[in-house]
């Protein structure tokens, strides 16, 4: 082989393949509330027409969840950048903020049944307009927070909006495990064709939150142990298969950085807020400590925000959302993986000012000199961003996809953040974020 040869194999051996990272879309129906009494009689094959009949035309913005338009901005973009992805992720939250109070505020009939009826036929319309947009491609979802007909962090296990929300997107997983498991409890395996060995396990995580409640469900076993178990079964079913396994879950264990900064108090005595209980994320830490050769990383949402955590040798890269209800401007990522899947690469796009049109943000390897996305570059970032005020300003404005406000108010907070980034447990934390030699925060 010559040297040209062996270069163009090379090149096109590097991306093996391409594909969507997507969160937090929080759709939102209510946007136009003239239009909620017709949403609730029709069927949601009506629901295009009806929602395109607003006279609301421009884009939800600062504060506000995704309407209509912004949605189907945001799905051309992602058609429009990359029209056949190798599958697309989708790390949680369909449904918008404050869904249920708003359905009692609008809807002409309050009652249960019709409210689940409406919740399903929310996720269905945000799944058809993907489905529409990327008709023959795996589609690989997992539960949010907001994701119940129950409320906020409430989702209940072996319920029906779990089997409604399964026989939604059962064609676009296409996965044995996702009709058998999902209903039980949220979560599900599928393996991913044409990328060599890649098994993605999608966990609920809502049941290890410090702010899950089951008020809808029966009583029974612990849903989150019982999911820890499924867990540790399904990686050592992984690894008998020689598997490469990415997990994705909305919900990242370690620090709730935001409510720690901001009302956590100062130090020494700061109180430092996890997003899991304890009595789950210790189990869950030592199970993917025991399963760390299995594991190539995971992908979640939660924070709004583009950033990450470390946890066991491995990376969570938590995708940035579409919504702009907390101040970030809407984006999505185009990830690179080689053949190994291991991620090479990720460009973000984002949607300045929530104002057409949408635009190229930043490439994972331009913005950082990183050849590959994994621990050790992402540690490098984290260690750089001490001593580099250029590069620390830099991720935070990325961080918040570009919104100035939001950049500033992290940017803020950075020596949090970044001992978050890599410190899961509370007292590690305070280790990190306040040393015991000194009342204050690292520099």
């Amino acid at each position: 082989m010559t040297a040209v040869a062996l270069l163009i194999g090379l090149t096109f051996s590097a991306h093996a393949e391409t594909f969507l990272s997507v969160s937090d879309i929080h759709f939102d129906p209510f946007a136009d509330p003239s239009l909620v009494p017709k949403l609730e009689a029709a069927n949601v094959a009506q629901w295009p027409a009806i929602l395109a009949s607003s006279s609301t035309t421009t884009f939800s913005t600062y504060g506000s969840d995704v309407n209509d338009p912004l949605l189907r901005s945001a799905v051309a973009e992602m058609k429009t950048q990359l029209p056949k992805p190798a599958f697309v992720l989708i790390s949680g939250d369909f449904l918008a903020h404050k869904f249920q109070q708003k359905y009692q505020q609008y809807a002409t009939d309050k009652s249960q049944t019709a409210y689940t009826a409406f919740v399903t036929k929310t996720v269905a319309y945000v799944a058809s307009v993907l489905r529409d947009a990327f008709p023959h491609v795996r589609i690989y979802p997992t539960l949010g927070n907001n994701d119940s007909d129950c409320g906020d962090y409430a989702v209940a296990p072996n319920s029906i909006f779990l089997a409604n929300f399964r026989d939604i997107w059962s064609p676009a997983v296409d996965s044995r495990s996702f009709v058998r498991r999902f209903p039980t409890g949220g979560y599900y395996h599928a393996d991913v064709p044409g990328v060599r060995n890649l098994r993605i396990i999608a966990i609920n995580t809502n049941f290890f939150s410090t702010d899950y409640k089951n008020p809808c469900g029966k009583p029974g076993p612990d849903a989150g142990l019982q999911e820890l178990r499924w867990l540790d079964d399904e990686l050592r079913l992984a690894r008998d298969e020689h598997k490469r396994v990415w997990l994705l879950f909305h919900i990242p264990p370690g620090m709730d950085v935001y409510d720690t900064m901001e009302y956590g108090g100062s130090c020494p005595g700061v109180k430092a807020q996890t997003f899991w209980k304890d009595q789950y994320q210790e189990p869950y830490l030592r199970i993917t400590a025991n399963h760390r050769a299995t594991i190539r990383g995971s992908f979640a949402g939660h924070t709004h925000q583009d950033e990450f955590r470390i946890a066991n040798g491995a990376f969570i890269h938590i995708t940035p959302s579409i919504s702009p209800v907390f101040g970030n401007n809407p984006a999505f990522e185009i990830v690179h993986i080689n053949e190994n899947a291991e991620v090479l690469d990720y460009t973000a796009h984002h949607l300045p000012n929530v104002t057409a049109p949408w635009a190229r943000e930043y490439a994972f390897d331009e913005a950082y000199g990183q050849r590959r996305y994994d621990t050790a570059s992402l540690a490098a970032i984290d260690s750089a961003m001490h001593d580099n005020t250029t590069m620390r300003t830099q991720f935070f404005t990325f961080m918040a996809a570009g919104a100035p406000k939001s950049a500033a108010d992290a940017l803020a907070s950075w020596q949090g953040y970044a001992c978050g980034f890599r410190m899961l447990t509370a007292s590690s934390f305070m280790t990190c974020y306040c040393p015991a030699s000194t009342s204050a925060p690292p520099h």
